[in-house]
């Protein structure tokens, strides 16, 4: 049985692992398995995301991390999900169906029209989990990057 819950700062280690199993899927840089920003991140003072995690049998198989996120011009509140992974073992069981379920459920509880998220390109499987879950392009809107750094 499939069970979402708030993550507690004991899954960080778990989420660690989780997020290098998704770096590797995207072809992303391994973030390595240091948890010390995790922890700070999402669980200290000043947090900077929310999440949720999937367990079987009480093991962490995959986690949703998310924030909100607001348009002053359209007055539109939304949720913005930063990752979504589970584990290759666990995948065509409906956890990612359930974790999208508690974010609908949080979404609805925070007054949010939708839920957005960033979709790398190349990610067909996500793609195709994504468009089974309802959700669809955007279409007058690009994703674009402003390097902090000045180049």
């Amino acid at each position: 049985m499939i069970r979402i819950r708030p993550a507690l700062e004991a899954d960080v280690s778990a989420i660690a692992q989780l997020a290098r199993e998704l770096a590797s899927h995207v072809d992303d840089p391994d973030p390595g398995v240091e948890t010390d920003a995790l922890f700070q991140l999402g669980f200290g003072e000043d947090r900077w995301f929310d999440c949720f995690v999937a367990e079987i049998d009480a093991e962490v198989v995959g986690f949703a991390s998310y924030g909100r996120r607001y348009e002053i011009h359209t007055r539109s509140r939304r949720l913005w999900l930063g990752d979504l992974v589970v584990t290759r073992q666990c995948r065509d069981l409906g956890v990612g169906d359930a974790l999208v379920g508690a974010l609908r459920q949080k979404a609805v509880e925070q007054g949010c029209d939708a839920i957005v998220l960033d979709l790398w390109a190349e990610n067909g499987s996500a793609r195709t989990f994504y468009r089974n879950v309802g959700a669809v392009r955007e279409a007058e809107l690009d994703v674009l990057l402003i390097p902090v750094d000045g180049r």
